[in-house]
């Protein structure tokens, strides 16, 4: 049999079947790299305190700390609440650090000495255990222990300065923007962390510093032309901070229209003009049109203004021009293609009842993803893990 003939391995749970995560983590960013590596294949243990995670009481919800946040972040865990400053809870919690394959919190460093599970503990615990931690600042600097929350990274990073520089004045985004970049480089760091004990058999400590990693994110692009020293321009990146790139309004929505390249700008040009072909294309390269985005956006909305989002759908990609409709949030649990995929599904939960269950539905040809367990109220497998601690003990 050639590699593409292996049949898929439908009993694994997904790539990370075997792996045991231990989360010891509060609200989004650590909660969120817990789930990635559950919905991945991880057995991943859920630590909370013993009033249960502040998300849990954000927002909505038909029970007490069962909010929408904890159904998602909570996917795919099993869960129990340890009291640190208690001494059988703090022994349960280092016996979780010795099955562990990999530690993730993004609790302080002075937190993590205190209640002992900084790399000096958990490397005399476990060796073998990869230790993944994430806050604001690096653990290695004198900011280390300064609280730092979503906002606070997008102040920091530059990230606010970017809607400056289109609207006028620093602004949030609407998400929580650091903390889901910063879970990602989690879950990257702490896989890259593995590989590495394939070779030496040993743990290590990934520090995930939230500044720098989206003072990064941010200046790959947006830094620009002050790149060079000394600048050869300003910093943004021209096309995206420009105010006139939006959506357009159609006589019935609204739509993203974008021919990118120049053959497709040509071919856009010609299904209003067919004449365009033969004469002078306006803008007809992409720096052309990065420096008149007004005027070619302008030329989009016209395009758009008395047509149907369905009709400027058809046409664009008829012409193999990249356009989508703008779609509500709300009308993604109903999206044909997302349900069709299973990134969308709604499914009963024992004591919650009936909601939208999200998956980021990455495929695996060899370890196809297999459904995960739904979230678990605080506490709610203080049994199984305690009985996974046993076995663990026993053999």
């Amino acid at each position: 049999m050639t590699h593409q003939q292996h049949a898929p391995n439908t009993q694994l749970k997904g790539p990370l079947d075997g792996l045991i995560v231990v989360e010891i983590a509060t609200v989004i960013m650590g909660p969120l790299a817990g789930r990635l590596f559950a919905k991945l294949g991880a057995d991943v243990i859920r630590v909370e305190a013993p009033n249960g995670d502040v998300i849990r009481r954000s927002g909505q919800s038909r029970n007490p700390g069962m909010s929408a946040a904890a159904l998602s972040l909570g996917d795919g865990k099993k869960n129990i609440t340890l009291d640190f400053s208690d001494v059988e809870d703090q022994h349960t919690l280092q016996e979780l650090i010795g099955i562990a394959d990999i530690v993730v919190t993004n609790y302080l460093p002075r937190q993590r000495q205190k209640y002992r599970f900084d790399w000096d503990a958990v490397a005399e615990i476990n060796p073998q255990c990869v230790l993944v931690t994430a806050q604001g600042f690096s653990s290695n600097s004198p900011e280390r222990d300064r609280p730092a929350y979503d906002d606070i990274i997008q102040a920091a990073s530059g990230l606010s300065d970017v809607y400056r520089k289109s609207w006028g004045t620093p602004q949030y985004s609407p998400y929580v923007v650091a903390d889901k970049v910063c879970a990602l480089s989690m879950v990257y760091s702490g896989l890259a962390a593995i590989h590495r004990r394939h070779i030496t058999g040993l743990g290590q400590w990934v520090d995930v510093p939230m500044f720098d990693v989206m003072s990064d994110f941010n200046m790959v692009e947006q830094l620009n032309d002050y790149t060079f020293e000394p600048p050869l321009g300003d910093a943004g990146w021209h096309r995206t901070i420009n105010p006139a790139r939006r959506p357009h309004r159609t006589t019935d929505g609204w739509v993203c229209i974008l021919p990118y390249n120049d053959r497709q700008w040509q071919t856009f040009l010609a299904i209003d003009d067919p004449t365009v072909i033969d004469r002078d294309v306006p803008y007809p390269t992409n720096r052309d049109r990065n420096a008149h985005i007004e005027e070619t956006q302008a030329l989009i909305a016209k395009f758009a203004a008395h047509r149907s989002t369905s009709e400027v759908i058809k046409l664009c990609h008829d012409h193999d021009i990249p356009a989508q409709a703008v779609n509500r949030i709300e009308d993604l649990v109903d999206n044909e293609y997302l349900r069709r995929r299973g990134t969308v599904e709604k499914v009963i939960h024992p004591t919650e009842g009936s909601y939208w269950r999200t998956t980021p539905n990455v495929s695996y040809s060899e370890s196809p993803l297999q459904p995960v367990n739904l979230a678990s109220p605080a506490d709610g497998d203080r049994e199984d893990i305690m009985a996974i601690i046993e076995q663990r003990r026993n053999k």
